[in-house]
């Protein structure tokens, strides 16, 4: 409950910003500040139904918004531990995102494999 001014410690930025110094407003293109990971996962175990959304940017891991290798994974670990809030538009947008840049690196079985495992729409 503290003024900005007066923020006694920093934002959990992802470990790619945290040698850039205490950032206050880095927000992203949603209007939601950028936070790591683990603070997600925080959340997430405080409120089951924090939003997936945020948890799963690629950006609160890694500098690329490409790199979806970890998102796919928590996503499948979460999914495993009954987390079924994640909307179909951005559980294909996981799924696509890592089956191309698995099919980029040549990878194209496990591209095949990533694809397969969606969960079934009823």
């Amino acid at each position: 409950n503290t003024p900005a001014s007066e923020k006694y410690a920093c934002c959990p930025l992802p470990p790619y910003l945290e040698d850039s110094g205490c950032v206050l407003e880095d927000e992203d293109h949603g209007g939601r500040p950028l936070r790591d990971v683990s603070f997600h996962l925080l959340k997430l175990y405080s409120d089951r139904h924090y939003d997936l959304d945020q948890l799963l940017d690629p950006r609160s891991v890694t500098s690329d918004p490409l790199d979806f290798r970890l998102s796919w994974h928590l996503w499948v670990v979460l999914r495993a531990l009954n987390f079924s809030h994640l909307s179909q538009q951005s559980q294909g947008v996981l799924s696509a995102g890592y089956a191309a840049q698995l099919e980029s690196q040549g990878l194209w079985h496990w591209a095949i494999f990533i694809l397969l495992h969606q969960p079934d729409t009823k």
